[in-house]
């Protein structure tokens, strides 16, 4: 088995990055409909009370119209989930070659040529993807095992993505009560 860790290792980070994207996926559609929300009430309370973000409430929706376009155009680029998609099929393909291979249904000798193919199928994991699969399976790992950098640095971009999400969503909701007061 030691000899097709390789093969192990980036099936199990592309499952952490399959999974990463399906997220990203759903908050930027969340967060796109929770904007366009508070946008279409924005401009419905505007009608009755023109100046109820102040003066300038005309110029601030309009502002908030066209960046809720722009991210939105944005967000459709990054293609979250036909790319969820592509690392699904490619873990799976790896999860397939893992297993010819430690069955001896495929010769060892096949395996370069069939992992090289699948490395280039799709897009490959980040760092965050390979650290956050051995950080949340540190146990069971026989090789590769987490280092003090390792948990650190996944415990700081975990906090950052969730707080960076937190953020977001109750942007708009303390912008309004601030300008209330």
């Amino acid at each position: 088995m030691p000899q097709f860790d390789d093969i192990w290792f980036t099936y199990k980070a592309r499952i952490a990055a399959e999974v990463r994207l399906r997220n990203n996926d759903l908050h930027t559609q969340v967060l796109l409909i929770w904007y366009a929300v508070l946008s279409t009430a924005g401009s419905i309370v505007a009608v009755r009370h023109e100046k109820f973000l102040g003066p300038d409430t005309d110029i601030s929706m309009a502002v908030l119209s066209v960046g809720l376009l722009a991210i939105s155009m944005l967000v459709a680029s990054r293609d979250f989930k036909g790319r969820a998609l592509m690392m699904r099929a490619n873990h799976l393909a790896l999860k397939t070659l893992f297993d010819e291979l430690k069955a001896g249904t495929v010769p060892a000798t096949e395996k370069p040529p069939r992992y090289a193919k699948l490395l280039q199928e799709c897009e490959n994991h980040t760092s965050y993807d390979y650290r956050h699969f051995r950080v949340l399976n540190s146990t069971g790992l026989t090789s590769r095992k987490p280092s003090v950098a390792d948990y650190f640095l996944f415990g700081l971009h975990l906090s950052l993505r969730v707080a960076g999400i937190g953020v977001v969503y109750l942007l708009p909701l303390g912008l309004a009560f601030g300008w209330q007061r």
